[in-house]
């Protein structure tokens, strides 16, 4: 069961720079390895490269794919080789493999800036933050000028709650690079107040008018201030079945406009205010624990639900396996942790009672996993309890998940909710459930 934590960067929810995103399936390649050409053998070896990279700059990967694993099997020693095919296994989702073929890169020349880059964003993606942020660290000091590293660092160092940080590595990613709009979409991430968020994102629409995230969060942004001029233009396009402009036309049919926060920190600090903070939390999906050690700082006491092992399925555009904390179970001051699959471990959990929940963090993405995890929870929710949904809005499927779960919990139980807080750019929302 996808037990996670973090915008994975998922699912990571920053921009970041995307290489060579490619949507076929890595196990048709490995078993053809004919190169399209009429003597391979007796081409050079640097016509092999000069042919892979040809083909990966026109968007070709499948057939790129072939030539870098032709030639890493005959032990190619180019660093570039190992570079490129750690982009496109990264496009796969294959992030162990990219991870190994990037690090390979970086063995051959160590002052690879591009190399410490990608593997920083390659680790990001793994939930190792603390690794991530080393590699675009070393990126920058090979490079000083590298704007796309300050950028990224700026976005894991977010994620690492370190905002102050983050705020000025994101700033000096700009200084180098003014019109790189990715940094500013990523200093809107860390906005304090929707006034700072409104300016950041017309900057990204001033360098990108057609960047098409900051037109529809700018409607919902306007939206929150009282303006639904440009949201009722949009939803009278083409637009209006986007995930952001359902999620947002959501949000507009709710009894009152909820709090509206940009990080997950800031929703978090929020909601602990409102907490009855003499209670434990509860977070189902862990992952490699960045939450949870945020939330223990208040509450000092918690129990984590997890396999640790990973997606156990496909979940649209993640692989099974997404997310896998390999095994590692988090030591953390006051947590206790249940791994396992929900249906395994939740029934024995919760056949004694349990004290009811300060807060209930659900980072478990399905449908049927969040769905299983409110049902077990039901007793440890009062009109107290906030919930917390990780992945509410904003993916493309989001009212057929934890939006979906949320909903046929409360019909069977005859409950309703009360949204109080949501970040767009985080996909959190957190409500109350009423009427118990």
């Amino acid at each position: 069961m996808k037990e996670s934590n973090q915008n994975k960067t998922r699912k990571m929810n920053f921009s970041e720079v995307t290489i060579f995103s490619v949507p076929f399936d890595l196990g048709k390649v490995n078993e053809n390895l004919t190169i399209n050409t009429n003597s391979p053998s007796k081409s050079s070896k640097k016509q092999l490269i000069d042919k892979a990279f040809s083909l990966h700059s026109e968007g070709n990967t499948l057939e790129a794919a072939k030539y870098y694993q032709f030639l890493i099997n005959q032990e190619c020693n180019d660093h570039r080789v190992f570079s490129n095919y750690g982009a496109i296994l990264q496009g796969l989702g294959k992030l162990k493999d990219a991870e190994l073929s990037t690090r390979k890169a970086i063995e051959i020349n160590p002052k690879f800036a591009d190399g410490h880059f990608n593997l920083g964003i390659i680790l990001k993606n793994l939930g190792k933050l603390k690794d991530a942020e080393l590699s675009q660290r070393k990126a920058i000091e090979i490079n000083p000028a590298f704007a796309n590293a300050y950028s990224n660092l700026g976005n894991i160092l977010s994620d690492l709650g370190r905002l102050k940080e983050a705020e000025l590595s994101l700033r000096k990613a700009i200084e180098i690079n003014p019109t790189l709009v990715e940094a500013f979409w990523n200093l809107y991430a860390i906005s304090n107040n929707i006034k700072e968020a409104e300016e950041r994102i017309n900057q990204c629409l001033r360098i990108d008018k057609n960047f098409l995230k900051a037109k529809l969060t700018l409607s919902a942004l306007k939206l929150h201030q009282g303006d639904k001029s440009l949201f009722n233009k949009l939803i009278e396009t083409s637009l209006k079945d986007h995930p952001y402009m359902s999620s947002i036309k959501w949000v507009s049919s709710l009894p009152y406009l909820p709090e509206l926060f940009f990080h997950r920190w800031a929703l978090f600090d929020s909601m602990i205010k409102k907490s009855k903070k003499n209670r434990p939390f509860y977070e189902f999906g862990v992952w490699r624990g960045a939450s949870f050690k945020y939330l223990i700082d208040t509450f000092k006491n918690g129990y984590g639900f997890d396999t640790f092992e990973g997606l156990p399925e496909d979940w649209y555009g993640q692989k099974k396996g997404s997310y896998s904390a390999e095994g590692v179970i988090p030591k953390i001051d006051g947590g206790t942790f249940i791994e396992g699959k929900f249906e395994d471990t939740l029934p024995n959990f919760f056949a004694k009672p349990k004290p009811r929940a300060s807060i209930i963090n659900f980072d478990a993405d399905l449908y049927s996993s969040t769905l299983c995890a409110l049902n077990y929870s039901k007793n440890i929710i009062d009109e107290d309890t906030i919930l917390i949904f990780d992945e509410f809005i904003i993916n493309q499927n989001w009212e057929q998940d934890e939006y979906k779960a949320l909903n046929e919990f409360c019909s069977n139980h005859n409950f309703t909710y009360e949204v109080l807080a949501i970040s767009y750019m985080t996909n959190q929302v957190a409500v109350k459930i009423i009427n118990l």
